[in-house]
Order: C-alpha cells, then structure tokens, then sequence
C-alpha cells in the first residue's frame, strides 16, 4: 500500500493548482454544483497523478473522492466497483460552516491520509474552525493514531480569491501550520 504524508500531498496539490490556476479561476465563477464537479473530476485527478495513485471520478461512499492504489477484482478478474483499499480520502466544501460535518463523515473511514478542503479568512475564522475540528477528531480519535498513522490534512484557501492556501497538518496536540519545505 502506498501512504502518502501531508507534506507529500500539499507538494502535488501546490503543483497541480498553479498550473491549473487559470482553470481554476473559471470553474470557481461558476455555480456551487459545477464548482464541486471541477474539483473531482479535474484537480483531484492530477494530483492523484502527481501522487502516482488513481483518483475515483464520482463519489466513494459518500465522500467527495479518493485516491487508490489498485481496483478490487471479482473472483473472475473483472474489476469491481471498489478500490482493494483506500489511500488518500477527500472531502471538499465551499462552505465552512458546513465542513464540521465533513471532517466528522472523514473519521468514519479507515485511510492513512484524510484530506478536508474549504475556504475561509485568514485569522479568527481559521482559527475557531481548526478549533472545531480538533474538538471533533480528539473525540474520534480512539485509538489515538491519528497524528501517526491515520493522518489528518486541512487545506483552507481564501475567499473570493481563492488562491492562497494554508496547510494544516494535525499533531498530537492540536493542528499546526505546515510550512513549504
């Protein structure tokens, strides 16, 4: 199985959004729906292609996307319609008021990278949402691995430019900025 780290994802996903910057900018003009339909089946392709992994075009499971490794065969070889395992498990909204949710429908899934992307202003809104999130993951958290094995990924861009992204990687004691290396 293939794990990809935070760090390892932030590079492929830094990579992928500037040269689809323009694109970008367009899909981000238009409606919510079509918004979100751009993300999975443009951005989320590339950087599972950055990343050496296939992304699911539709939805997995009730999550916005994944990246994997490999397809699951039925007893005759046939391909199913499941990936043999997850690697990367994505979830991607619009609204931060909304993304409690989405970190929350993130823990229910056994992946060794979770990645949860939204949008919100630097500074107050950040803070209370990561705030919210570690409430939401320290309680999750049972068998206390998330900060080792089953790691946690918050990308937040900024409003209306969209074009800014933060990095927040979770840590035994909370989430902390991931600095470009």
């Amino acid at each position: 199985m293939k794990t990809i780290t935070p760090r390892d994802f932030r590079n492929a996903f830094v990579a992928v959004m500037k040269a689809e910057h323009d694109n970008f900018r367009t899909a981000v003009g238009f409606e919510s729906k079509s918004y979100h339909y751009y993300m999975r089946s443009n951005i989320f392709p590339k950087v599972a292609k950055q990343l050496g992994l296939s992304a699911w075009n539709k939805e997995y499971y009730t999550l916005e996307g994944i990246f994997y490794e490999e397809r699951g065969t039925n007893s005759s070889g046939n391909y199913t319609a499941y990936a043999k395992w997850i690697s990367v498990a994505l979830e991607h909204e619009s609204k931060a008021s909304k993304t409690h949710e989405e970190i929350n429908k993130l823990q229910s899934f056994n992946v060794p990278l979770k990645v949860l992307i939204t949008y919100a202003a630097e500074g107050a809104e950040t803070e209370s949402l990561l705030r919210r999130y570690e409430s939401i993951l320290s309680d999750a958290d049972v068998f206390s691995d998330f900060a080792t094995l089953r790691k946690q990924l918050v990308i937040i861009g900024t409003p209306r430019t969209m074009r800014d992204w933060r990095f927040y990687v979770y840590e035994s004691d909370g989430f902390v900025l991931m600095l470009p290396k």
